[in-house]
C-alpha cells in the first residue's frame, strides 16, 4: 500500500512538471490520481473502512466535491 501510494506521487509529480502537462484535461487527470490516493488513505490508514456508513459517504463527497471545485475553477 505504502510503496503505491509513493508511486502515484512520484508519477503524478513528474506528470505535472513535464512541459506537455498544461490545461484542464490534465488538472483533471492529476486530481483523479490525488482523489485516488484519499480514498486510500481515508480506507486504509484512517480505518475508514470500518466506520459507519454516512462517514464514509460523508469522506468521499468531500474528496469529489474538492476535485470538482479545483478543476472547476482551473
Amino acid at each position: 500500500m505504502f510503496v503505491g501510494l509513493l508511486l502515484l506521487t512520484a508519477g503524478s509529480s513528474w506528470f505535472a512538471e513535464s512541459e506537455s502537462a498544461r490545461g484542464v484535461a490534465t488538472t483533471a487527470f492529476i486530481m483523479t490520481v490525488v482523489a485516488a490516493k484519499l480514498h486510500l488513505v481515508g480506507m486504509h490508514f484512517m480505518e475508514l473502512r470500518h466506520a459507519p456508513f454516512a462517514l464514509k459517504l460523508a469522506f468521499h463527497g468531500w474528496i469529489v466535491v474538492v476535485w470538482g471545485l479545483i478543476v472547476g475553477f482551473s
